[in-house]
């Protein structure tokens, strides 16, 4: 029970604390968030009033072209203002056209290309403008003989990529930030499993030395059921030895990995409930690669004894070894009701279990002892209502 408490204080309070760090990542993901809309929408506010501001600037131009076309008919001198605005310099491609579609005038095109008013590049800069902007009315003696049609100017098109531009940049730094916090998740989450473990391993191991004590007192009294009590306690001892090594890089050694794995099928078929049969069948007799036998003894065990808890003390679990010249394929197979579909995905995921009571640790550290400190594979096969649950674990060879 102090145990159980113990364990339960260090848990309760490395979610609480990694909790406060995910809410102020969060926090900060949203003020970054009302900034980027504060910007864009500042953008966009900046290219609307660009663009008021030149639809005005050529209304003016073509108020200035009626009051000039009027002065030089009545042979008027023409207004300094009027002459200033037609001459001013702005960048604006502009086109004027007759009641016809005929091209009058353009200014502020190419002029190495547009050599004439019926050129085939005028008239395709025509189109091209016709489509950017409405056109403004030139009115001569209340009657619309003309139109000038005009295009965005170079400030106006750089003004509406910079919120695209914007947009790709925060896009990049989203996806790169998702990427760090996913990774300072992740980095989190097996600190905390790695602490729990090796706090398991602490707290177990002072009274199991109290235990063996006992234990040889007994034997040397020839009590018979000590050595019984025994073998429990060295299984519990090996235990307790895999929960220390989380967290640190274990050791390989070339090691038979058929003889191993019916090791732990010999010790569980003894603690199996009767209802349940158990079977173990290999393709090959003995195969010696790099392993370490303690921490794939606790996969192959946990396999099997999810595989126990899914049967519900009825139904059949199958252990099976294949092998080729590049790997050893380890498959445990169970005739239970399967795993929901929801949780196929992330069922490898810290915290993800099927169980009401459970934290959801056996198959991410199985996935953690299998890949990073075997190189190997461990994936779920198959699952169904009909099929139960097939988990394949694949080491090299």
């Amino acid at each position: 029970m102090f145990l159980k408490n113990k364990l339960y204080s260090l848990g309760k309070m490395n979610f609480q604390n990694f909790s406060l760090r995910n809410n102020s990542q969060w926090l900060l993901i949203c003020v970054l968030v009302l900034v980027v809309f504060i910007i864009l929408w500042n953008l966009y506010l900046l290219v609307q009033q660009t663009e008021s501001d030149e639809r005005q600037r050529m209304e003016l131009w073509a108020l200035a072209q009626q009051q000039f076309t009027k002065d030089i008919d009545l042979n008027d001198d023409v207004d300094p203002l009027i002459f200033n605005v037609l001459t001013s310099e702005n960048n604006i491609p502009m086109i004027v056209v007759d009641a016809d579609e005929n091209i009058v005038s353009f200014n502020n095109i190419d002029p190495q290309r547009a050599v004439a008013r019926d050129s085939a590049f005028l008239k395709k800069t025509l189109e091209r403008i016709k489509r950017e902007n409405p056109p403004i009315d030139i009115v001569f003696e209340n009657t619309i003989n003309q139109q000038m049609y005009y295009g965005n100017s170079s400030l106006l098109n750089k003004l509406r990529l910079y919120p695209l531009a914007l947009f790709l940049v925060i896009m990049i730094m989203g996806i790169l930030l998702f990427v760090y916090l996913r990774a300072s998740q992740i980095a989190q989450q097996n600190k905390l499993w790695t602490g729990m473990a090796k706090e398991t391993a602490h707290q177990i191991g002072t009274p199991l030395s109290s235990l063996l004590g006992w234990v040889s007192l007994l034997k040397s009294k020839g009590i018979e059921e000590a050595i019984q009590m025994e073998k429990d306690l060295n299984r519990l001892e090996v235990i307790t030895h895999r929960f220390s090594k989380i967290g640190s890089l274990p050791s390989l050694k070339q090691t038979d990995i058929v003889a191993v794995t019916l090791e732990v099928f010999e010790y569980i078929k003894l603690r199996t409930p009767k209802g349940i049969e158990l079977s173990f069948h290999s393709q090959i007799k003995s195969k010696n690669i790099p392993l370490n036998k303690e921490l794939y003894s606790w996969v192959i065990e946990n396999l099997i004894k999810n595989g126990i808890d899914a049967l519900k003390d009825k139904g059949s679990i199958e252990l099976k070894i294949h092998a080729n010249q590049e790997n050893i394929e380890v498959l445990v197979q169970d005739s239970g009701s399967g795993i929901p579909k929801k949780l196929q995905k992330k069922v490898f995921n810290p915290g993800v279990t099927t169980k009401k009571r459970g934290w959801g640790l056996g198959l991410s550290l199985a996935k953690r002892i299998v890949e990073e400190y075997h190189g190997g594979k461990i994936s779920l096969l198959k699952t169904g209502k009909r099929q139960g649950a097939c988990f394949r674990v694949e080491l090299p060879c």
